[in-house]
């Protein structure tokens, strides 16, 4: 299978997004069944210009992360070094798999993954509901275990204020949450920074591989790439409103 039901905490790189091309890039020329997986990723609403290809494994199989029009649901794709593909879609709920057989026949594997049996976690239903006020912010990951993450609150607590943001902060999912208690009684975090990040989204899309990490929402959808590592007032501030306009600055003649 390539995804475990401890699929937080094994997104261990910090995965890239794919080049241009993509759908070439995500399954080559050569592979095996490539119409037919094309066709399937296609049916599932497999967004792939903005698939995250992670770095490839021991034995040289290539992985990709593709959302899809669904909060919460991703495909995951995998090419082997002898051009077999595989492909599964993954939610909080269900994981479904794809293989191809002799004549690229399908075949079905579905599995529960239970990952939001936790439910007192930061699940990807959390999630919808909180981008559905329509405000806009940041969510950061944090860890009593990461000094800087800790730090990094206070930062964009500042951040917030200054900008008119909604901040909210998602406790690391591997966290000793006793241990997360006592430093957020400390350092004034507040007591739902003790929520344990507990959906696909979010973890889907990096914020698992560090903390801190940072996603920006706007207008009920999560907006650009996560943010991974500390930044003082002036980089916070200057990246989130990076992510909010992206236009390049006007350079006066």
């Amino acid at each position: 299978m390539m995804l475990a039901a401890s699929v937080l905490i094994a997104l261990s790189a910090i995965a890239a997004p794919v080049e241009q091309g993509t759908a070439a890039r995500v399954v080559p020329a050569g592979t095996r069944c490539a119409d037919a997986a094309l066709g399937q990723l296609a049916a599932w609403q497999a967004d792939l210009e903005h698939a995250l290809a992670d770095p490839p494994g021991p034995e040289g199989t290539r992985r990709a992360r593709v959302p899809t029009g669904t909060l919460g649901v991703w495909v995951q794709i995998a090419v082997s070094p002898a051009r077999e593909v595989w492909l599964e879609r993954v939610s909080a709920s269900l994981r479904e798999s794809r293989r191809f057989g002799p004549r690229c026949e399908v075949v079905d594997v579905s599995e529960a993954t239970g990952v939001e049996r936790r439910r007192d976690g930061f699940t990807d239903g959390a999630l919808a509901a909180r981008l559905a006020r329509g405000d806009t912010g940041v969510i950061l990951v944090w860890s009593p275990h990461m000094p800087l993450s800790v730090d990094q609150y206070e930062v964009l607590a500042a951040v917030a204020r200054e900008m008119g943001l909604a901040l909210v902060p998602v406790l690391d999912p591997v966290a000793d949450t006793g241990y997360a208690r006592r430093v957020a009684a400390e350092r004034g975090l507040p007591e739902a920074a003790l929520q344990p990040l507990a959906g696909i989204e979010l973890a889907f899309r990096g914020m698992t591989t560090h903390a801190p990490s940072v996603q920006v929402f706007s207008g009920g959808r999560l907006v650009g790439p996560v943010l991974h590592g500390y930044r003082s007032v002036d980089a916070a501030r200057l990246a989130i409103r990076g992510v909010l306009d992206p236009r390049p600055p006007q350079v006066r003649p």
